[in-house]
């Protein structure tokens, strides 16, 4: 009897502790918040049109919201530059073997980045389970003329950078055209993103004239005719500069009135022994003339060690010099300014 009493005392316990359960359990599921569905206007947002763009966006914040749109309306426009690109590099490849793209590429989905929407509205906003949600819309023409402004201004200084080219001496035209590259790669890359906003935007036109521009670039260095002297005797130097021009395809001359440009090699060796080494330190100034003018200066310091002479310190001296025209590159220390 005492073992019954205690079973029904346990078994009373048990139906309390789950009468409770359900009672609280039912509790949180009569105050529980019910989820309200995401605006069809935010989960399927309209199409970009010849006349709008469109966005969508979610934040904690109006604010946010927006920005997330005018993201996303980037994140668009993204997709239709790539596909230009694409294009672009397929029909630039099989004419000439050179894609205009190269450079462009990287630069041109950062540029859609950037894009200030300055005309962009809210089309459509509304607060869901505690969060904004937001439908942005851009006037596409617009859009366009604020841009095309823009781009107009860099490709009428390219062009009148560009008309100071002819007459001038040949590294005078190789300066030109390096200083105006930044320009060119700059309008190049907002061509595409015009022809994102406006797909009848004829940007292989430019593009091609914008290549044109640095095909003669290249082709000028190539017809460049170089003479290379020396301050000394010995020519370890000199016949390391010249090795390297000649493997780079450029023209050498031995005489200075044939030549474009002439490259005047100085070198100051000091010779020291130290535990045996005989150590050549030599600072080699590289002056660039074109036309009479020296344009620029460059100094290289190296150090040549030998366990048997001044000469062939000298000589290990010349092989860092080479080693560091190759570092600094070649285009860099004959061209540049």
């Amino acid at each position: 009897m005492k073992r019954l009493a205690l079973q029904y005392l346990n078994f009373k316990k048990s139906l309390a502790t789950l009468s409770i359960a359900l009672a609280f359990s039912g509790c949180i599921g009569g105050t529980a918040k019910k989820e309200v569905p995401l605006p069809q206007w935010y989960l399927q947002a309209p199409n970009n049109t010849a006349q709008f763009l469109y966005g969508e966006g979610e934040g904690s914040s109006i604010e946010e919201a927006k920005q997330n749109a005018l993201n996303n309306m980037a994140s668009r426009l993204v997709v239709s530059v790539s596909s230009t690109i694409d294009s672009s590099t397929r029909s630039t490849t099989s004419d000439n073997g050179s894609s205009y793209s190269k450079d462009v590429s990287k630069n041109v989905k950062v540029e859609v980045q950037k894009i200030k929407f300055t005309n962009a509205t809210v089309k459509n906003s509304e607060m869901v389970n505690g969060k904004l949600y937001t439908l942005m819309e851009v006037n596409r023409p617009l859009l366009f003329a604020q841009k095309k402004g823009e781009f107009d201004s860099k490709d009428a200084r390219a062009e009148e950078l560009y008309s100071t080219v002819d007459g001038k001496a040949k590294l005078d035209q190789i300066h030109i055209l390096q200083d105006i590259y930044p320009l060119l790669k700059e309008a190049k890359t907002q061509t595409i993103v015009l022809n994102a906003i406006n797909n009848s935007f004829p940007y292989t036109i430019y593009t091609k004239k914008y290549d044109e521009y640095m095909d003669r670039l290249d082709a000028i260095k190539r017809e460049c005719v170089i003479n290379v002297k020396t301050n000394t005797d010995e020519k370890y130097f000199a016949d390391n500069l010249v090795d390297l021009l000649n493997q780079n395809k450029f023209r050498i001359s031995d005489t200075m009135a044939k030549s474009d440009i002439i490259i005047d090699i100085k070198t100051s060796p000091k010779y020291s022994i130290t535990s045996g080494w005989n150590i050549a330190k030599v600072s080699t100034t590289l002056s660039v003339i074109s036309d009479g003018k020296v344009v620029s200066n460059k100094i290289i310091a190296t150090v040549g060690r030998s366990s048997t002479s001044q000469e062939s310190a000298l000589e290990d001296a010349s092989k860092k010099f080479r080693s560091e025209i190759e570092k600094q590159t070649l285009d860099s220390v004959i061209f540049s300014k």
